[in-house]
């Protein structure tokens, strides 16, 4: 488990700098257009266009941290009253189901994207094949898949052991 654990936080770190690196691109882009335009009377039309599908890749690979910070919505109220056991059994069947939303979604996305390789279509300005940006969505999914996995793990490992969800299992003084 503790490997299973520190391969997911390196992940995590992973996922948390690429993201911080291209947002913040991203906002040096819009500054660099927005100064071009008041100052200088033109803009960047390639820098739009790239800015748009920055959001794009952001809004996918954040869904996928989103999954490990338990961003995504859900029903708090139904669990706030329940306990013990119970709630953790509640919140696994939770996590089950959208385990196979998004594994679904995966496997849908990777079949859109086959498509848009099909395609070959261009951006506008940057005329670059846009399955270049549209990869991060079957990606991010795919990470939202994983996460989950990992997530039910997690929590399979909490309810066999009937303990408060994170901590570290008591095997005996082994460890895991």
């Amino acid at each position: 488990m503790k490997t299973l654990k520190k391969i997911y936080d390196i992940f995590s770190e992973v996922e948390k700098y690429f993201i911080f690196a291209i947002f913040f691109f991203a906002t040096v882009f819009v500054v660099i257009n927005v100064f071009g335009r008041k100052l200088f009377g033109f803009s960047f039309n390639w820098l739009e266009e790239l800015n748009r599908y920055i959001l794009v890749v952001c809004t996918f690979i954040g869904a996928s941290i989103g999954v490990t910070l338990g961003n995504h919505p859900r029903m708090d109220s139904v669990l706030s009253l329940l306990k013990g056991r119970v709630r953790m059994i509640v919140e696994v069947v939770s996590t089950l189901i959208f385990t196979v939303f998004s594994a679904y979604m995966t496997f849908y996305a990777f079949r859109q994207l086959q498509s848009m390789l099909k395609l070959s279509a261009m951006t506008a300005t940057l005329k670059v094949p846009v399955y270049v940006f549209f990869m991060f969505i079957p990606i991010g999914f795919l990470g939202m898949t994983v996460r989950s996995i990992v997530k039910l793990i997690m929590q399979a490992r909490d309810i066999a052991y009937c303990q408060k969800p994170g901590d570290e299992p008591d095997q005996g003084g082994e460890s895991a």
